[in-house]
């Protein structure tokens, strides 16, 4: 399964394209779709600055979760 894949927004199917007119993300170059086995995540993708500041972060509480929990 790919992690990401691009489709252009004409391609997309129109309930998808409502979902983002619904949600406020029509107007968006690029928005992230992500399937989870539970739901669809619609956002607008982070910087790639963002995504490491984000990705640290993480990571310092997964460890602290982790040691909390003894895993």
């Amino acid at each position: 399964m790919p992690k990401s894949f691009n489709i252009e927004r004409e391609n997309l199917p129109p309930v998808v394209q409502g979902w983002l007119r619904v949600v406020g993300l029509a107007d968006e170059e690029t928005v992230e779709i992500i399937f989870t086995e539970s739901e669809v995540l619609l956002r607008r993708p982070m910087s790639p600055q963002l995504r490491a500041w984000a990705k640290g972060v993480s990571d310092k509480y997964d460890r602290a979760f982790r040691e909390i929990v003894g895993l």
